[in-house]
């Protein structure tokens, strides 16, 4: 079983999600053999406040975001490793962002979990991979956790793969130019370096470069680099008998709400909307793609019913995500509506009307009719759109008097050790 999630990748930059540009030939080609969930959505919009939901099947959150603090996922809440581990599995993981460092949590259930800098990219991640796996002993079935960060600034520039986007027909159309942010700018002191507030941010900025579009085909660049890699890993793996998922943490905003090559500032679809994708010849047909929207905790659920359907229809009820074969066969009657948050904002979805209402911490609500959030609805009088403003409202607030459970209730504040320090600011988590 190989779970892959891809930093900071957006759903709709990928060709099997619609985009016009050749990123992702090797995904697109993956999504054919498998389920391709249209609507996907993170439940938070940084990889720390996303995973920790990612991996349980549950509605946490954590607001111990900066790079100083352990233990954000709680040993009292458990894993997929974990839960795999007692149905015999070997659990390993290669991740290439340090946000997962040990002790923070993220490790729990694993036999052997490596957290590389910044300097491993798709190439050299999936090669570590590929070598470990040659190297594995049968007597155990096995699950991989692969996380790349290849689309996560700053953007490394592969010109091979940015040569067949510069110029194109995107290229060319609605370009801007862009300011790098003011050092008097600031939010966090250690995320100077990261937010972006309307500028380009100090690490994403490459010299005398100012042009959106430029931005955008270097992003796209990445993608496509990590797209052949992650194919390479394809390749090279037994798929007919392998259980293959291939998801984000979260997305990135490439100028919509005036945010620019960063994430976690807001909760807007562009950087909620991700990729998930899911090869299993015998439990999934291939080709089938899924409009229903669908939230990243419902990925350890349905790898749980696939593993141990007798366990898991016991034990279903601890989590707040559902199997996503019920919703592939349109049996998810249970649910009415997905949550994302992040710290200082929180939101709810009507997956039957395709709706939005974000509530902010500090009082500020919006509403939208999706795909469209630029027009708020907030204020809209009309009988039709007081209705849903009120039954979102009040939804929202009622779930938020349970939800989002904190999954670092026991935190520590620590320092942390020169690589890791190096690793953080390269990726500009740390000034």
């Amino acid at each position: 079983m190989v779970l892959i999630t891809v930093d900071a990748l957006r759903a709709d930059h990928l060709g099997c999600y619609g985009y016009p540009r050749n990123t992702s030939p090797d995904i697109d080609h993956f999504a054919k053999e498998g389920v391709t969930f249209a609507n996907c959505f993170a439940p938070g919009s940084s990889t720390l406040h996303s995973s920790v939901g990612l991996l349980t099947g549950r509605y946490l959150a954590t607001d111990k975001y900066g790079p100083f603090w352990e233990n954000i996922l709680d040993s009292k809440f458990t894993t997929l490793a974990e839960y795999l581990k007692s149905f015999g599995y070997y659990a390993i993981a290669f991740l290439s962002n340090g946000n997962y460092r040990i002790r923070r949590g993220f490790e729990q259930g694993f036999d052997y979990f490596h957290v590389y800098g910044d300097e491993c990219d798709a190439k050299k991640l999936t090669a570590k991979v590929l070598s470990t796996l040659d190297r594995h002993k049968k007597d155990k079935p096995i699950f991989v956790w692969i996380h790349y960060m290849d689309p996560h600034i700053p953007y490394y520039f592969h010109k091979e793969y940015f040569n067949n986007f510069e110029g194109d027909r995107l290229y060319r159309q609605n370009d801007k130019t862009l300011e790098l942010k003011p050092d008097n700018i600031d939010t966090k002191n250690y995320l100077r370096g990261w937010a972006s507030k309307g500028y380009i941010p100090p690490k994403a900025f490459h010299k005398d470069k100012y042009s959106l579009n430029y931005y955008i085909a270097c992003y796209d660049a990445e993608v496509a680099y990590g797209d052949f890699y992650i194919g390479d890993l394809f390749r090279n793996i037994k798929k007919d008998n392998t259980i293959i998922i291939l998801t984000a943490d979260h997305g990135e905003s490439l100028g919509e709400h005036n945010i620019y090559f960063a994430h976690g500032e807001n909760i807007y679809d562009e950087v909620l909307h991700i990729p998930l994708i899911i090869k299993d010849n015998r439990y999934f047909k291939g080709g089938k793609i899924v409009s229903r929207p669908v939230s990243g905790i419902d990925i350890v659920p349905t790898i749980l019913n696939r593993v141990n359907p007798i366990w898991y229809f016991f034990n279903k009820n601890k989590f707040d995500g559902i199997d996503l074969k019920s919703i592939a066969e349109n049996k998810d009657a249970r649910r009415k509506y997905i949550y994302s948050y992040y710290p200082w904002a929180f939101s709810i979805r009507d997956i039957d009307k395709n709706v939005k209402y974000t509530l902010w911490k500090n009082g500020p609500e919006e509403l939208y009719i999706l795909p469209d959030e630029i027009n708020n609805l907030i204020n809209d009088s009309s009988p039709k759109i007081d209705s849903i403003k009120v039954r979102l409202r009040e939804s929202l607030r009622s779930w938020l008097k349970t939800y989002p459970v904190a999954s670092d209730p026991n935190a520590k504040r620590v320092y942390i050790d020169e690589e890791t320090a190096r690793n953080l600011r390269n990726l500009g988590y740390l000034q």
